[in-house]
């Protein structure tokens, strides 16, 4: 596979196109709001295509390509992996369309351990439908700014990576995304953040901490988001999470966000099968 420079972008994006609907990432990348790796099948007009941010990897096109699987296991033995693994990273998620591509990656990966699953794309329009909701005693919904950053809250490490593990640094999540934390008196209960950010759409980034859970306060940290993305001139957010994460399903519903697609993912955990 060849690596795609940014300035011939636009010549390979009609090869996404299937993948645009429930990845904000594919929209962003090409509109020029956030930096990824492309990769073709060489020639002039390639049948497959993969993007690479970070630990996500969204694959597309012809999966029945004669000798791709043992093409991308080089490209990822010799290039990607070792990199992954320099900056900390111990795993790949790897989406896609088409179920053809689970036996590609069996084949290209099966030294590694992989676990198959399907995950769900929500989204949402309709920003007026999700009104707010008192929250329980004792919790505040706080906007992320310098401001809070700066501040003596407990937990700030965890909204620090979390902040880092979309964007590249804190000051471009500042400068670039939103977002929100829910705090129990003086300590981190979650975060709700903005994720892929481009024109007016983006993905929410969410998680509640174990010990706040069952209360309700991912929906209401979400309905919140919600109303700060109007606030921006956001119309339209997405939530994406796998398919058996019932609670996360559920909170998305409820905070008035609609199923639109299904599809396959995999996991590869990159340590030796023992």
């Amino acid at each position: 596979m060849q690596l795609i420079n940014p300035e011939n972008y636009p010549s390979v994006r009609a090869l996404f196109k299937e993948l645009e609907v429930s990845h904000a990432l594919v929209e962003a990348l090409f509109d020029g709001n956030l930096q990824a790796k492309i990769f073709t099948e060489r020639g002039s007009n390639p049948q497959t295509g993969m993007i690479v941010y970070k630990s996500r990897v969204l694959i597309c096109g012809n999966a029945s390509l004669p000798g791709f699987d043992e093409r991308l296991k080089q490209l990822f033995t010799e290039t990607l992996i070792p990199a992954h693994k320099a900056a900390g990273q111990d795993a790949f998620l790897f989406c896609f369309s088409d179920p053809a591509w689970k036996a590609v990656l069996e084949n290209a990966f099966s030294e590694y351990t992989l676990y198959h699953g399907e995950r769900q794309y929500y989204e949402t329009t309709d920003f007026q439908s999700t009104p707010g909701l008192p929250l329980p005693d004792g919790f505040s919904l706080r906007l992320i700014t310098p401001e809070f950053m700066a501040s003596d809250i407990a937990g700030l490490d965890q909204i620090h990576e979390e902040m880092c593990s979309e964007r590249t640094s804190i000051e471009d999540f500042l400068a670039h995304s939103f977002g929100l934390c829910p705090v129990y008196e003086n300590e981190i209960a979650g975060w709700c953040m903005s994720e892929y950010n481009t024109g007016s759409r983006c993905e929410i980034g969410i998680a509640t901490a174990e010990k706040h859970q069952r209360k309700g306060i991912a929906t209401l940290a979400a309905k919140a988001f919600l109303a700060e993305s109007h606030r921006r001139g956001i119309t339209r957010v997405g939530w994406d999470c796998w398919k058996r994460n019932i609670a996360s399903a559920a909170s998305a519903r409820k905070a008035g966000l609609a199923l639109v697609e299904e599809y396959p993912a995999v996991v590869i955990v990159l340590s030796a099968k023992e």
